[in-house]
């Protein structure tokens, strides 16, 4: 098997629980710590978009994309003493509403409109990333589902990466392989741009290792260098890796 899907009720169980870990970290680390991945940002800077992302989300989704510019501003608490729970009751919002919702049913999304599945695991990814933010600015990241970090690397690829053009000719096509659970994808350079498939296969170089540190490679809270001496393993030129992972400032 190359891939495992999630059910909505998986992202559900997930947006609560990597909810309640992302704030967790983040009052750890303390809301005035600088986010070592996002250096624009500090923890309570950090806090805030997400908590942000979840509140318009609701308003998009219970609209049906009505335009934002219509809809009242999302403020931000005046103390950060606040974060906390203005967090959790945003977290709430958006769990509580995506809970009614089918994975089959149509919905509002940026990319034109999908299924209630969609929107539940772009909310659980969205949070699982920032989960890591929070907790780099803490000290260390901790473990996380392996499928779950399997389905952010496939979401990265299936949504956001076909979007994605380089200037330059891409130099050669991209193995990944998790080896801690099913996934696995190919990225062959096509005019710019990669043509994406999950399938084993032999590209110019492969990259392979835990989901969850391949998909801190993609999303670039971890550089190459580290997850390689973390674990993961290089097989041939890293040159068009390089290039993939330039492409992935999403």
């Amino acid at each position: 098997m190359i891939y495992t899907e999630l059910t909505g009720d998986d992202y559900l169980n997930a947006l609560r629980a990597e909810g309640e870990l992302f704030i967790a970290a983040a009052m750890r680390a303390g809301f005035d710590a600088a986010v070592p991945s996002c250096p624009e940002w500090d923890v309570g800077d950090l806090v805030f978009h997400t908590g942000r992302v979840h509140r318009w989300f609701h308003g998009m989704l219970s609209t049906g994309g009505e335009d934002p510019k219509t809809r009242p501003k999302i403020t931000r608490p005046e103390a950060d003493a606040e974060l906390p729970a203005w967090y959790s009751d945003g977290l709430e919002l958006i769990r509580s509403y995506l809970s009614a919702v089918g994975d089959n049913d149509a919905v509002w999304t940026f990319t034109g409109g999908d299924v209630g599945r969609w929107p539940k695991r772009r909310q659980a990814q969205e949070v699982l990333m920032h989960r890591f933010d929070a907790e780099l600015a803490a000290g260390a990241i901790t473990n996380s589902d392996p499928a779950l970090c399997a389905d952010g690397i496939d979401e990265a690829f299936g949504v956001f990466l076909p979007n994605k053009t380089s200037e330059t000719p891409l130099p050669g096509s991209v193995h990944l392989h998790c080896t801690d659970t099913h996934g696995e994808w190919m990225l062959t350079p096509n005019e710019g741009k990669f043509v994406v498939t999950r399938e084993h296969g032999k590209g110019d170089v492969a990259l392979r290792g835990p989901a969850q540190l391949l998909l801190l490679v993609v999303m670039r809270r971890v550089s190459l260098d580290d997850a390689l001496q973390s674990g993961a393993e290089l097989f041939g030129s890293r040159e068009a890796l390089d290039a993939l992972i330039e492409l992935t400032r999403f």
